[in-house]
């Protein structure tokens, strides 16, 4: 009993830490600039930040108690194990901002909500999600929906969240709504790259006459690996090689002059890549997911 306890903590321990880092952060945020503001987060919160701004009601405990009933569906539903993160998630944002409620941070304009509220909000979503954790009963809902209906995860949450930004926007201020879709923008893109990395690599996929040549001259002069394709022409058949390489986006203009001197009749696409693992130069090592 006791193994297995040690090696549920191995296994999920560092999930339950940063989700609880991250909804504590999403909390501060949401107490001390959204309200501020009189704005909304996402998801079954932003349902209670309306309640609680039209009626006075408590937010915190209104997250747990709207939350309920999608826990049991999830339950019943999905099984435990797909509702256990959702619910530590819920009950520790639930309490960040029972924590911070009445929090106040003298400013003035709006703005520094939509930057400031989003970017720390976006942080700490974005730490919990990288984890693996989750804070809301609209992950639930997808799941849900996208088990029995097909429907996708992301159009479950983004309806969601559209719907509530039009009755927010319909009970309070157009302008407020506005300014509430700005902060979840901001905290969207942040969240992004806490989750997909900041240094986003380009990926080259170039079609060439003379690969042998073009793979040197970028082993040369840009110190990247090459991995050589055989690929042959959909309508004339015609067999070519394909070079594969992944450079830093500082390297762009350095392989266009290189295929250009290189081989001018060449055809190749670029592609953006958040995370590039494996054996390379500057690249994460696969030992390191999930660090």
């Amino acid at each position: 009993m006791k193994t297995k306890i040690i090696d549920l903590i191995k296994k999920y321990g560092g999930t339950f830490l940063w989700t609880t880092v991250g909804c504590l952060i999403s909390g501060f945020a949401i107490d001390a600039f959204y309200h501020h503001s009189k704005l909304i987060s996402g998801g079954i919160t932003g349902v209670a930040m309306i309640l609680n701004y039209q009626f006075g009601w408590n937010t915190s405990l209104l997250n747990l108690i709207l939350n309920i009933p999608i826990f049991i569906a999830g339950f019943l539903l999905l099984g435990k194990k797909h509702i256990i993160f959702s619910i530590y998630g819920t009950a520790i944002l639930s309490l960040a901002l029972q924590l911070f409620d009445g929090i106040y941070i003298p400013y003035e304009s709006k703005l520094t909500t939509v930057i400031l509220g989003g970017v720390i909000n976006g942080f700490g979503s974005g730490i919990m999600i990288r984890s693996g954790g989750t804070s809301g009963g609209t992950d639930i809902i997808g799941k849900i929906l996208n088990k029995y209906f097909s429907v996708a995860i992301g159009t479950t949450q983004m309806s969601f969240n559209v719907a509530i930004l039009v009755i927010y926007g319909f009970l309070f201020d157009l302008d407020l709504a506005i300014l509430t879709m700005a902060t979840a923008i901001m905290s969207s893109y942040i969240n992004n790259y806490i989750n997909d990395g900041i240094d986003r690599r380009r990926v080259l996929h170039i079609v060439t006459s003379k690969p042998d040549e073009l793979a040197e001259r970028i082993h040369e002069e840009l110190k990247r690996g090459v991995t050589s394709i055989p690929c042959e022409g959909g309508t004339t058949h015609l067999h070519h090689r394909m070079l594969y390489v992944v450079i830093s986006k500082f390297q762009l203009a350095a392989i266009k002059r290189i295929i250009k001197e290189v081989d001018p009749g060449a055809f190749f696409t670029i592609h953006v890549t958040t995370g590039v693992y494996g054996k390379g130069r500057t690249f994460h090592a696969v030992s390191q997911i999930g660090d």
